[in-house]
């Protein structure tokens, strides 16, 4: 196996070894060699960055705004689905000519004295543009509301397991006992294997950061077809391992919380699997398109007795505001692409990997805690023995 990827991405025990480009690891007496390449970022979004640390990512994004020129939304070419409507908009100043040469020949026995039909005909046709804008967003805001879920679920998970699970006595076997910096690396790594599994990649040499972040776990089923649901399994065993530990070591409310989470994991996988694997029904998709093809189709001869040729015009352009808004709305049906209009999964999981961190960063053991809680540093706001300040 080979992972391309950088070295500031790796775990901190790991890129050590990793700086001459080589990563060995051992399970079970099997020595496993890593080559790793340098690899430029394919990555779509202005805020994808190295960052080490969240204060790095805030200041270079506060640099960025800084430095940022703005363009406004209209003259933006990204991300606005123009270039793949470009064929509809020809087709539609095409037939919008042909319309108006005809009516012209005939002395406009084929256009229309009065455009009756364009307020009746462009209400029916603004309803079937907002149904299909409405639902492709109300899919498109699901998904982000499930990756929230996905972060929040992770970093309790994480902070559960770094601060309420005991740390082994110097007299336990340790070999028995999951490590806490591997189990929150799996949280990560869930997230990265569900950002490629929506997106299709399901095989590990398609993810090449996935096979980076599954290195450290032993026996892992690298031929999964499901990468997060596996995840899970490995999570819910973490678990089990730390509910066999002696009577009394794990609370019971801490055992509580850590399965919610997983069962928190597997309904985010679930409901992301049931936006990307339901659709809009067919039939929806079809009629939408062909009444606002029939409504362009029969513009030009409403508009020829009183715009003359200037109908073509009109026409191109109304094409490209329907066209246009119907484009975007197919786009986001499903949120879990690599477009423009797309979530940031790449960003989510990188901002994820950096709230990780905060949370390794912070001390286990308790009486470092008790020590900052009572140092003077850490005063109260108010001294309530002599203030005479009440509170509503």
């Amino acid at each position: 196996m080979s992972t391309k990827s950088n070295e500031a991405n790796l775990p901190v025990d790991l890129a050590a070894s990793t700086r001459q480009g080589v990563l060995i690891k051992e399970t079970e007496g099997v020595e496993f060699k890593f080559v790793l390449k340098p690899q430029k970022s394919n990555m779509r979004s202005q805020h994808h960055h190295p960052y080490h640390t969240l204060k790095e990512w805030h200041a270079g994004q506060r640099e960025k705004r800084k430095n940022a020129r703005w363009v406004p939304y209209s003259l933006r070419w990204e991300g606005g689905a123009s270039v793949r409507i470009i064929p509809q908009i020809f087709l539609s100043g095409i037939v919008a000519a042909l319309i108006c040469g005809v009516s012209q020949y005939m002395g406009g026995q084929l256009s229309m004295h009065s455009p009756i039909l364009f307020p009746i005909f462009g209400f029916i046709v603004g309803l079937a543009i907002t149904f299909r804008m409405q639902s492709s967003y109300s899919r498109w805001w699901e998904g982000r509301i499930q990756w929230d879920k996905l972060s929040a679920d992770s970093r309790s998970f994480a902070r559960t397991i770094w601060l309420h699970v005991p740390l082994p006595k110097p007299a336990e076997n340790t070999d028995d006992i999951p490590d806490k910096i591997e189990v929150i690396r799996c949280v990560h790594a869930l997230a990265v294997a569900l950002k490629h599994h929506l997106r299709g990649e399901r095989d590990c040499g398609e993810c090449s950061d996935l096979e980076r972040l599954l290195a450290h776990l032993p026996n892992y089923n690298y031929t999964a077809t499901n990468h997060p649901l596996t995840l899970t399994l490995h999570l819910s065993s973490v678990v089990e391992r730390y509910r066999l530990l002696s009577p009394g070591v794990l609370d019971t409310q801490v055992l509580t919380h850590l399965l919610t989470h997983v069962d928190g994991f597997t309904s985010v996988i679930s409901a992301c699997e049931r936006l990307l694997r339901t659709p809009i029904p067919l039939g929806y998709n079809i009629a939408i398109s062909r009444i606002v093809w029939i409504f362009v189709f029969a513009l030009p001869s409403q508009l020829w007795g009183e715009l003359a040729w200037w109908t073509v015009a009109v026409t191109i352009i109304t094409a490209y505001a329907l066209f246009a808004l119907a484009e975007v709305g197919l786009e986001i049906e499903n949120p879990w692409g690599e477009g423009p209009n797309d979530l940031d999964l790449d960003r989510y999981c990188n901002l994820l990997r950096l709230d990780l961190d905060d949370i390794l960063a912070h001390p286990q053991d308790s009486s470092c805690n008790k020590a900052y809680l009572t140092t003077r540093s850490n005063r109260a706001l108010v001294n309530v023995e002599d203030s005479n300040m009440t509170i509503d």
